[in-house]
């Protein structure tokens, strides 16, 4: 009997959540994100090669604020606000629905974990229709747990990155008049995995950063 696509995806995630939780107990950091930074500099490296002059004032970023062993945004975000960048991070407000938006106003050592799943959120202000519309980010980050080898997304299971912004979601991805530079963030040793297919309402992304660079899916 064949593994049907879930069980496969459910598998996957298992695997990866094991080895991240593996990196996690000996990073350095009290809050266990990746023990090395590589996956940051290679973020900051584009950020850099887009804005040369990194004069940042006027330009806003959609990031996020890791998990235990996930790649860690924080050095990403620090610098884009030092730089006059505005930066904006998802809330999970409600489960099922899609997410919201607030914007980081420090830096992200005063954000506190809050919610069922203890992320690190600010105060919700945005819907993904006002943010298009009313801040529309230059560049996004959207973390995941791998990517198959087409830029499928392996995400957490919640679906909120699917809701928001997947093909039936609320702002669809794929309109590419909307939105700015958008990239995927895992390790290297994530991307390519086997078995994990582009379904109908699943969000598919072009690009990852990873701790390796920026790679491009075929």
């Amino acid at each position: 009997m064949g593994v049907d696509a879930e069980t496969s995806k459910a598998q996957l995630r298992a695997r990866i959540r094991s080895e991240r939780a593996a990196r996690a107990a000996t990073a350095p950091e009290s809050r266990g994100v990746e023990a090395e930074p590589a996956v940051a500099e290679s973020a900051w490296a584009l950020v850099e090669s887009l804005w040369p002059d990194l004069d940042l004032n006027g330009r806003s970023m959609l990031a996020y604020a890791a998990l235990a062993g996930e790649p860690d945004m924080d050095p990403v975000v620090d610098r884009f606000l030092a730089h006059g960048g505005t930066v904006y991070l998802p809330v999970v407000t409600t489960v099922g629905q899609p997410l919201m938006f607030g914007a980081v106003t420090e830096s992200m050592a005063t954000l506190e974990p809050r919610g069922r799943w203890g992320i690190r959120e600010p105060s919700p202000a945005l819907s993904a229709v006002d943010l298009l519309a009313e801040v529309a980010p230059d560049i996004m980050f959207v973390p995941a747990l791998g990517f198959g080898p087409e830029g499928a997304r392996l995400g957490n299971g919640g679906g909120f990155y699917d809701r928001t912004f997947g093909p039936q979601g609320e702002v669809p991805m794929e309109r590419e008049d909307r939105m700015g530079w958008v990239f995927g963030v895992c390790f290297s040793t994530e991307l390519g995995l086997p078995g994990l297919a582009v379904e109908a309402w699943d969000l598919q992304i072009t690009s990852a950063v990873t701790d390796h660079g920026v790679h491009s899916f075929d």
